[in-house]
């Protein structure tokens, strides 16, 4: 091999060393890198707060959205608050005449039972309440007033409203009157100056202060007449006293000084079946008391009120109450086992009576399912209370059955 050829040789290996060393640098460089995370997490924290602050300008967006949809509906009613309702305006009339009693305190009625009555153009004259035409349509004529009736001290407030050929209020015992009067089956019957459920399936439930009652029916001041028919929840006795004529603590079957009058005043006071906010509905009654004898008679000839308890808020059952709702024709005596057919006091445990015997002083009358017999008035047993709410109380909805009862109005 020449000079040449050696020179040439070496050349290309130079080359090729050089080469190598270029592509080791070159795959150096390509795996020495790094990646920032403090900048990459900052660039995500700041998207997501910029998408934070985009939704709540869009929330803002709607809130005034909305609120000026509300002022522009309220501007074309001409300013007028036509959506409360006319249920709505006989609550902003009790919620004036309060005000109004609560600045002039010595207007109210000062004894128990008794009642005053305030026009609606007096509260609007002295700025307690709205003028009509700012509540209801243009064209619209309206006049009312609220009755405040005295319960033992506790004052109630009802409202009667009138909108010429809008709305009336309806008063609870004249919706049942119109709706459930029949002359044969199940329903309110008319019986001299009141009015009584009878049947099997009647629709006579209400629902008061939570609780279902039945309308046993209404009296002749229009008051209603109801039956506690939820659970019972006490049991007690007619009268445990010493009684001289049977040697034992058998009880005297004299009703004015039983302990069953001390317990219906005790659960009264007690807001026991009626709490304190809704005992203002109710109304003193008198019940009837007569003493019967214990032999069988015609239900006609009873003569209960022969003695009559005056002025007592809450009561039980009379021996009639049980026996007169049921439709069977041959429910004509006072043990009748007859009675208990077409009777929707059937299925209900009337317990005590109000009635006691005139044979003997220590035997008091007792109802169950619509049977009536006696027991010894040391004896326990179940107390149902009756009670009379105001013929004032409004109709709020409600038909009357137990799956859609009859609603007293707020």
């Amino acid at each position: 091999m020449d000079n040449e050829e050696k020179k040439d040789i070496q050349e290309q290996n130079e080359e090729e060393v050089v080469s190598e060393e270029e592509s080791d640098d070159l795959g150096y460089e390509s795996f020495t890198y790094t990646i920032d995370n403090n900048n990459v997490n900052g660039d995500y924290n700041k998207n997501k707060y910029d998408d934070s602050k985009s939704f709540m300008y869009i929330l803002i967006g709607i809130v005034i959205l909305v609120f000026i949809i509300m002022l522009l509906v309220f501007f074309a009613n001409g300013g007028k608050d036509k959506n409360m309702g006319y249920s709505g305006i006989e609550s902003r009339m009790v919620s004036g005449a309060k005000k109004y009693y609560d600045k002039y305190p010595d207007k109210l009625p000062i004894q128990d039972g008794s009642s005053i009555t305030i026009s609606s153009d007096t509260l609007i004259e002295n700025s307690y309440l709205k003028p009509f035409s700012e509540m209801v349509d243009e064209g619209v004529s309206c006049s009312g007033n609220v009755s405040v009736f005295n319960i033992n001290g506790n004052y109630s407030y009802f409202p009667y409203l009138k909108c010429d050929g809008e709305y009336e209020s309806i008063k609870l015992s004249k919706k049942i009157v119109d709706e459930a009067v029949v002359s044969s089956g199940d329903g309110l019957y008319s019986v001299g100056d009141h009015y009584i459920f009878r049947g099997e399936y009647p629709n006579n439930y209400v629902k008061f202060n939570n609780s279902l009652w039945r309308i046993l029916g209404i009296n002749s001041d229009g008051s209603i007449k109801l039956l506690y028919a939820d659970k019972s929840k006490e049991k007690n006795v007619w009268d445990d006293r010493y009684n001289s004529s049977k040697d034992a603590y058998s009880g005297i079957n004299d009703f004015r000084v039983s302990r069953l009058l001390e317990y219906l005043e005790k659960v009264y006071t007690e807001y026991t079946y009626v709490d304190k906010k809704n005992v203002g509905l109710l109304v003193k009654h008198d019940w009837c008391i007569g003493k019967i004898s214990e032999s069988d008679q015609p239900i006609a000839n009873l003569n209960l009120c022969s003695d009559v308890y005056n002025d007592l808020y809450i009561g039980t059952v009379q021996v009639d109450d049980v026996l007169v709702p049921s439709l069977d024709s041959n429910c004509s005596n006072l043990y009748d086992v007859d009675c208990t057919n077409y009777n929707y006091l059937f299925s209900i445990n009337t317990g005590w009576t109000l009635n006691a015997s005139s044979d003997r002083s220590y035997i008091v009358f007792n109802s169950n399912g619509g049977v009536i017999s006696f027991k010894n008035a040391s004896t326990d047993s179940y107390v149902r209370p009756v009670i009379n709410i105001n013929n004032n109380v409004l109709y709020s909805r409600g038909s009357g059955t137990a799956e859609d009862p009859y609603l007293i109005g707020d």
